[in-house]
């Protein structure tokens, strides 16, 4: 059974997703739909396969090395995997999903919750520092390229200072102590109050954790490199599943228009409340290519063929791997 606060956002998914294709189905040429599929050079799918794999790879292989310098001990191929089932769940689903897995898969290796929290939080922070990179390149492709109106380059304009502001309190609680001891204080008073339980040990064991792995960092700046490379390249792995799949289609759209269309997607997404930016993020995308001079029907064709190349498709793949890893987990000793 699916709790009141999950079967909402289920319930706004699906209302997401059937008004998108409501107004798809009112405004599409299915005429024009159907010539595109027709004329689709299909020999380009398997590439955006690659470039997802690629993608997820980049992804696991950097929340490995953040949680073996975080001090996490696990060997490197199970922690690939959790990172892998993980991320793909929060690529779908959202981010609780995805973090409250991890914390499953890795307590029953006998890993302390708190101990697990604080890598996974600093890994999904640098990937947002990554992404938050590409926003900004976008927004001034398409503000210097399309004539937009007030209210439009206003509202884009808000939605960037918003994503730049939550991701400056980011940084401040993750990087000044005092700050973060506040931080942690209030969340212990709200789950007190709100859930009647105490949670006081599970973050004083998160806040020594991430004290303990930042120590790491400042020490070994170094240490960050290789795992801040691999984010950086899962993001243009990503840009380049969304080209792929307009070359798939036989569209002329270049990287740039790739990458404005998916960072400006993917944020609306993000700020959406609907599990993994189930429809807001497909809308977003399209309206964004179409408003670049591409045609409706091939932006509406990329944009599906991109929720399935890089969600649906590794969704079910890690499907497999989450048997295989609760079958070989352990029950932590209380």
């Amino acid at each position: 059974m699916l709790g009141p606060a999950r079967r909402q956002r289920a319930i706004t998914a699906v209302a997401l997703l059937l008004a998108l294709l409501g107004v798809l189905v009112a405004l599409l040429d299915w005429r024009e739909v159907q010539r595109v599929a027709a004329e689709a050079s299909w020999q380009w799918s398997p590439l955006t396969l690659v470039f997802t794999a690629a993608s997820y790879i980049f992804l696991s292989y950097s929340y490995a090395l953040i949680n073996r310098s975080f001090g996490i001990r696990l060997g490197r191929r199970e922690l690939l995997a959790i990172g892998f089932v993980s991320s793909a769940m929060i690529a779908s689903v959202g981010g609780l999903a995805g973090h409250s897995l991890r914390v499953l898969l890795m307590v029953r290796r006998g890993q302390a919750a708190g101990d697990i929290m604080a890598p996974s939080l600093f890994h999904s922070y640098l990937e947002s520092l990554a992404f938050f990179a590409l926003i900004p390149a976008g927004l001034v492709y398409l503000l210097l390229t399309q004539p937009l109106s007030h209210n439009v380059a206003v509202g884009v304009g808000a939605g960037t200072a918003l994503l730049g502001g939550a991701f400056a309190l980011t940084a401040v609680v993750f990087f000044w102590g005092p700050v973060r001891r506040v931080a942690l204080r209030l969340v212990r008073t709200v789950c007190r109050l709100a859930a009647r339980r105490d949670i006081g040990p599970s973050l004083e064991d998160f806040d020594a954790t991430l004290r303990r792995g930042l120590g790491e960092v400042r020490n070994r700046p170094g240490l960050l490199a290789l795992p801040l490379w691999l984010i950086l390249a899962d993001r243009l792995a990503r840009v380049a599943v969304v080209w792929l799949c307009f070359e798939a289609l036989g569209s002329d759209v270049g990287p740039a228009v790739a990458m404005t269309g998916f960072a400006i997607g993917v944020a609306l997404g993000v700020m959406s409340l609907a599990p993994g930016g189930l429809g807001v993020q497909e809308g977003s995308m399209v309206g964004v290519f179409h408003l670049l001079g591409v045609p409706l029907e091939e932006a509406v064709l990329a944009a599906l063929l991109f929720r399935v190349a890089y969600y649906s498709v590794p969704f079910g793949l890690s499907l497999a791997f989450y048997r295989g890893l609760l079958r070989r987990g352990r029950t932590a000793p209380a």
